[in-house]
């Protein structure tokens, strides 16, 4: 009766609608166990893609995806975060992908946001489509500094340095306030 009743509960869970905030979510490749929203905790096994993750998310041996995320992501493994809308908070893990805009900090081997980034980005490899912020790496890039710095071998501003506008590459340090 017991195993009858667990099964039940399971099977309920597993059923939840789509738009349901979850609490626990296990993401494999084409599964979300349960499915929804995430306000809690996400682990993510190879892949997985849910549409919001506010809370801890834990990528293992792949990506994570969602379409928001708030919180604190730490991928194991090689683990790494895509979020292709907006992001806020702190992102450490093997790469860290923001198609939006992106806010706090982004901890690993290569960072990108491809629209406005507001914080730290931290790595071998930096891109944001526009800074606020700090970029410290061996490749720093951006379209534009708003207000920000670029400690690195390489620092790459589409807009120019602050010795030139005609001049998109500088050594060490590249700055704009």
């Amino acid at each position: 009766m017991k195993k009858t009743i667990m099964s039940l509960v399971l099977a309920t869970v597993m059923a939840a609608p789509a738009f349901a905030e979850q609490p626990i979510q296990l993401s494999v490749p084409g599964n979300n166990l349960p499915d929804g929203n995430v306000k809690g905790f996400r682990a993510s096994l190879l892949y997985g893609q849910t549409p919001q993750v506010t809370g801890f998310q834990l990528p293992i041996l792949g990506i994570a995806e969602s379409q928001n995320f708030t919180g604190l992501s730490v991928g194991v493994f090689f683990g790494a975060t895509r979020v292709t809308g907006n992001s806020t908070g702190l992102k450490l893990g093997l790469a860290n992908w923001n198609d939006g805009t992106a806010k706090g900090a982004d901890l690993g081997f290569a960072n990108y946001t491809g629209s406005n980034f507001t914080g730290l980005q931290m790595g071998a490899f930096n891109y944001a489509g526009s800074l606020d912020g700090l970029q410290l790496g061996f490749i720093n890039a951006t379209d534009r500094i708003n207000q920000g710095v670029q400690i690195g071998l390489i620092n790459y501003d589409k807009s120019g340095t602050f010795v030139s506008d005609d001049f998109p590459v500088f050594p060490i340090i590249n700055a704009r306030f």
